[in-house]
């Protein structure tokens, strides 16, 4: 062990020897820079008989480190934007507990290299790094000047504490300015990438500002026809709405013809029925003659039959009777045609009936259908109305387009010069 406790309640200071180590290869760079410093094997046996009172202050240690920290506006913010003052202390006290282990190894610079790395990425200049380092070497010291009462051993403390201090800000420097350099060669090589861009855009800017221009003239052209056919397309709107009008015209009119046709019809009808109500009634007259001529031709069969019985005195009278027979079937026979066309009649009423409400429908329909056609035509002059209104408002922004395409060919022009330009200024940038 490295320390003891007196009555459990003070650290003290027992430097045993042979515990400090550097566990780096030969030739090695970073061993290198140890000897220059002079932080040998035996300064980290100071340091790890060191880490007990370091541990014993870790708290105070931390909050003085951020308490000077948070006095710089700047720092603050990196603070604040980055993680929280309560993480960065844990984070510190972990830090130099391991500071304090006694032992360099490719361990303990990856992480310091990692913590460099941090720094730069947080954007924390180098400045308020140094001047926090010096800081905390202070309350090292006062630790130290608190804790050993042997001058000697004080002096050789903080000499070892220095060291391996200055070590810590040799290999955050050190990260720093290697992450610097390889920003740097980023930003010269984005620097050199932005050159051949500009270089290749003023070539492409020039042949397209050319292509471009010729585009242009050509929309020029292309704006002016359309510009014509756009008036050719007021006139045939203007031209479309009279005959619109026309149409309308006419459809009124042969609603007009319709109407009065359904109402001829509707009388047709009405006669019809009329007709139809004789022809019902001539049937009646029909079936009563035909009674009539029934009963007739059994008088004159009763007659003949009385005439017989009377012999010679009722012959005179069986002749008047046969003749009435006769005359009875007759009429029997001519009401029987009279019937059959009566009948005829009355199924051809019916039928023309039939025709006269299918006509009526077929006008009634046929007036709806006129109706609705000319509701749409009524839409259709609306719609060419508000055509006309558009196409003028078309015209005139086609007018402002050809207008704004002849400022644009003047503009392009300009570019093509300005890619001309380009192009030398992106020459001298080489």
């Amino acid at each position: 062990m490295f320390f003891i406790k007196q009555k459990q309640t003070k650290q003290t200071w027992d430097l045993a020897k042979g515990i400090g180590k550097i566990e780096l290869s030969d030739g090695n760079d970073t061993k290198k820079q140890l000897e220059m410093i002079g932080l040998t094997s035996k300064d980290l046996d100071v340091i790890h008989a060191l880490q007990p009172f370091i541990k014993e202050k870790l708290d105070m240690i931390a909050n003085q480190y951020y308490r000077d920290l948070e006095q710089e506006p700047s720092l603050l913010k990196i603070i604040q934007d980055n993680s929280t003052t309560d993480r960065l202390k844990r984070t510190l006290k972990q830090h130099l507990l391991e500071m304090f282990t006694g032992t360099i190894n490719e361990e303990f610079i990856e992480k310091r290299i990692r913590i460099a790395h941090m720094h730069v990425k947080i954007g924390l200049p180098t400045k308020w790094y140094m001047a926090a380092f010096q800081n905390l070497l202070l309350s090292i010291i006062t630790i130290i000047v608190e804790n050993l009462t042997n001058t000697d051993d004080r002096l050789m403390a903080i000499q070892a504490a220095t060291k391996i201090i200055n070590f810590e800000q040799q290999l955050v420097l050190e990260a720093y300015e290697a992450e610097v350099n390889r920003k740097n060669i980023e930003a010269e090589e984005e620097k050199r990438s932005i050159r051949e861009s500009v270089a290749n855009a003023s070539i492409n800017l020039a042949a397209v500002s050319k292509e471009t221009d010729t585009s242009f003239q050509h929309l020029c052209t292309q704006s002016n026809d359309i510009v014509s056919i756009a008036n050719k397309g007021s006139e045939l709107s203007a031209l479309a709405e009279e005959r619109a009008l026309k149409g309308k015209e006419q459809l009124h009119k042969q609603t007009v013809h319709l109407s009065n046709i359904h109402k001829s019809v509707n009388n047709i009808s009405s006669d019809v029925q009329v007709l139809l109500n004789i022809s019902k009634q001539t049937q009646e007259i029909v079936e009563i003659v035909t009674g009539i001529a029934d009963q007739t031709n059994l008088l004159s069969l009763n007659a003949a039959i009385e005439a017989a019985r009377a012999g010679e005195h009722g012959r005179g009278f069986s002749i008047v009777a046969d003749e009435v027979r006769k005359l009875s079937e007759e009429t029997k026979k001519s009401v029987t045609n009279v019937s059959s066309l009566t009948l005829n009649t009355n199924t051809q009423i019916e039928k023309l009936n039939q025709s006269l409400e299918m006509i009526k429908t077929a006008v009634s329909e046929e007036n709806n259908t006129m109706q609705e056609t000319e509701y749409y035509f009524q839409q259709i002059l609306v719609a060419l109305d508000e055509t006309k209104i558009q196409n003028q408002k078309i015209e005139q922004e086609l007018q402002s387009f050809v207008n704004r395409t002849n400022d644009l060919g003047s503009a392009f022009k300009e570019v093509a010069v300005s890619a001309t330009d380009l192009t030398m200024i992106s020459q001298d940038m080489h």
